[in-house]
């Protein structure tokens, strides 16, 4: 029995990996999204988040990164208020190279709870993102 599960799980990878290779997309070609986030921002605080982003794609192509805010208990966007006017940012992966940037916001005084950060690069259809967390305290 444990021989035949191996088998099983040994032609389902192959068979993924062939479907992956027959539709075009190169399993090694990938995305990685690397940014140091503040543990807390304190209100009226600006910011400018630093976001890398890795690929390992041979040839160029051109890629989209986005940074949504969004109120954590209310699941609605907060980029106007926290004057996001860059939430997206276009890319072109060039051999290795990373691509980085900086993302630049201010929590505003009167902002209550914490906010979400979705950051998200994509290169047709391949992605990754990362979803953030971030408290908010009464000033300094």
């Amino acid at each position: 029995m444990k021989r035949a599960i191996t088998l099983f799980l040994f032609l389902s990878i192959c068979i993924y990996t062939q479907a992956q290779n027959l539709s075009g997309v190169n399993i090694k070609s990938s995305l990685k999204i690397e940014c140091a986030t503040p543990a807390v921002l304190s209100l009226g605080q600006s910011f400018k988040l630093k976001v890398k982003v890795s690929h390992h794609f041979p040839q160029e192509k051109t890629g989209q990164l986005t940074l949504a805010l969004i109120n954590h208990k209310t699941k609605k966007s907060v980029d106007g208020w926290f004057v996001n006017i860059f939430p997206f940012q276009y890319f072109t992966t060039i051999k290795n190279e990373t691509f980085e940037t900086e993302f630049p916001f201010t929590v505003p005084f009167d902002y209550i709870g914490n906010f979400d950060m979705e950051i998200v690069a994509r290169v047709n259809e391949i992605k990754d993102s990362l979803h953030i967390t971030i408290p908010t305290k009464k000033g300094k």
